[in-house]
């Protein structure tokens, strides 16, 4: 318990050496993604990110949704080997930091199955709407008539009959 105020002028003096101790600066090191590299035909993998990578996605399955419960454990273990290859192949193209990775991983573990519930949405949408351009670029624009003269409006069967039909 502090009976009297601190000054900053005390504070800075005990604040800046603890915090000139305490700052460590980085050296100019690889990076932890691209520590113990493993070549495999001239892809280096990044061993412990892909390891940490693996055990988050592991260790966060049995926190999934409850949608995903109702799945059954085959599709409950396809959607976990999804998520396990989409991890590998995100952490061996772009090397992220080894907490990073992990973070990721724990997150895409348990809500794995809702990204991919979006993404095949997201895919019906887009497939949905490429038909529905498809089929109206080959019918044509809406309301003409291919018999019609599109030039003056008139029925090329009845050439005398105005555009309203008189």
């Amino acid at each position: 318990m502090m009976g009297e105020p601190l000054s900053f002028s005390k504070f800075a003096a005990v604040w800046l050496p603890t915090l000139a101790v305490a700052v460590v600066v980085p050296d100019v090191e690889t990076p932890l993604g691209d520590r113990f590299l493993l070549d495999l035909a001239g892809l280096p993998i990044p061993v412990v990110t892909c390891i940490l990578g693996a055990v988050g996605i592991v260790a966060a399955r049995p926190f999934t949704v409850r949608t995903e419960a109702d799945l059954g454990w085959k599709l409950r273990l396809l959607v976990s080997f999804i998520m396990l290859v989409v991890v590998q192949l995100w952490i061996i193209e772009s090397r992220p930091g080894w907490l990073f990775a992990f973070v990721v991983a724990i997150g895409l573990g348990f809500s794995g199955f809702s990204l991919l519930e979006l993404f095949g949405e997201q895919v019906k949408d887009f497939v949905r709407r490429a038909f529905a351009g498809a089929t109206s670029t080959i019918s044509g624009p809406v309301g003409i008539d291919p018999q019609r003269d599109i030039a003056g409006g008139h029925d090329a069967a009845h050439p005398n009959e105005g555009p309203d039909g008189s």
